[in-house]
């Protein structure tokens, strides 16, 4: 008997990969499932890019209010449910999203065995200073600290999540991602992913996105995890002092801080021989991808 398909698109940002996964679903019949870190939050709508059409279904964002926390353990087993319950209506998966760290947890080969969060560890950790994590980090696993890239050094999450595995407990059993899978990675020179990012910045401060901010401030801190990410802590400065200066900063330390994090994508998807590639600014790209995906579908 076959597996059962599910289908992921991956990609660094504003490489398309949420309009690609919507029309594959209309024409495949799928449900899209969201790999994405930061639409998981309720409020976080135009800085995340939730302008997702509403005749396509898309699972796992809005499922959090900003003041609560989120793990890939979580993503994990709510992305399994969800798999197994569009599967039950003879529909295809499509999970979306470039949140590596998600995809990774979801994916692996071997059963994994996880530490489930445990809120009041994180509670009481995010209440110390970077440097402090560092160095415990250091202490506990001198080995896999010196691994880490500076990116993940400078991540309190990141470090915070490292340290929480560490704690005696008793481990959860993950069962194993047993489908036929197609993993489609979409990507574009630097050059190409800078001009859309900054456009779609433009794009995203038009659309209103420091009301959406200031609505949120309301009843959320800068502290809460849904606010410390891109394109809501780049603008703390400006809500402290507001100003054509200050707006300025913000939205430059924004292009910046996008910018980088596509680099990290690229690079941590090309680490993943697995997946197939596709170039978004060929002219052969639509097409290549909707032969290719409409042979895995049909393979028996």
């Amino acid at each position: 008997m076959s597996k059962k398909k599910v289908l992921i698109i991956s990609g660094a940002t504003a490489t398309g990969k949420t309009s690609l996964a919507v029309k594959l679903a209309q024409k495949f019949n799928g449900e899209l499932i969201s790999a994405d870190s930061r639409q998981v939050y309720r409020g976080l709508d135009i800085g995340t890019g939730k302008d997702h059409p509403t005749n396509t279904l898309i699972h796992l964002v809005d499922i959090l209010n900003p003041d609560q926390t989120f793990s890939a353990f979580q993503f994990r087993h709510l992305a399994l449910e969800k798999i197994k319950t569009i599967l039950q209506k003879n529909k295809l998966p499509i999970i979306v999203g470039g949140t590596g760290y998600y995809l990774d947890s979801l994916v692996k080969k071997n059963p994994q065995f996880l530490s489930p969060p445990r809120p009041w560890f994180r509670s009481l950790f995010n209440l110390l200073p970077i440097s402090s994590l560092k160095l415990l980090h250091l202490l506990l696993n001198r080995r896999q600290y010196l691994s880490l890239n500076q990116s993940e050094k400078n991540n309190p999450q990141r470090l915070i999540r490292k340290l929480e595995i560490k704690l005696p407990s008793k481990k959860v059993k993950i069962p194993p991602f047993s489908y036929d899978y197609l993993h489609l990675n979409l990507t574009a020179s630097k050059k190409i992913l800078h001009a859309r990012i900054d456009q779609r910045i433009k794009s995203r401060l038009k659309q209103g996105l420091l009301k959406e901010i200031e609505n949120l401030l309301l009843s959320y801190k800068w502290s809460d995890p849904g606010l410390k990410t891109l394109a809501y802590q780049e603008f703390k400065p400006y809500f402290a002092s507001p100003s054509p200066q200050t707006l300025i900063f913000a939205v430059n330390k924004w292009k910046q801080h996008e910018h980088v994090y596509a680099k990290r994508q690229l690079t941590w998807f090309k680490k993943r021989p697995a997946l197939k590639f596709f170039d978004i600014s060929s002219s052969s790209y639509p097409s290549a991808v909707i032969s290719f995906v409409t042979k895995w579908y049909n393979k028996l």
